[in-house]
């Protein structure tokens, strides 16, 4: 479990049923709440990232992943 380092206190439901209040300090969290408040929340780091971007799970970025292939054009159709 990744360990991060709350800024700013956030609601959290780890089972999408009860909502726990993550405190401001150094906490162990899971991999998604780790990713909530870093990626988009925006207000933790993870401990021991020395560039200051989070990187949650190995999970690839919007700028990291290939784009993808291009489609043909779409041609019209029309019911004879």
């Amino acid at each position: 479990m990744p360990k991060i380092n709350v800024e700013k206190a956030f609601p959290f439901s780890p089972d999408g049923k009860s909502v726990v209040e993550i405190e401001v300090g150094e906490q162990e969290v899971s991999d998604r709440c780790a990713e909530v408040a870093v990626e988009h929340l925006k207000v933790a780091t993870l401990v021991g990232e020395g560039s200051g971007k989070a990187k949650t799970g190995g999970k690839a970025k919007a700028d990291d992943k290939k784009p993808d292939a291009e489609q043909p054009p779409a041609t019209e159709t029309t019911d004879e």
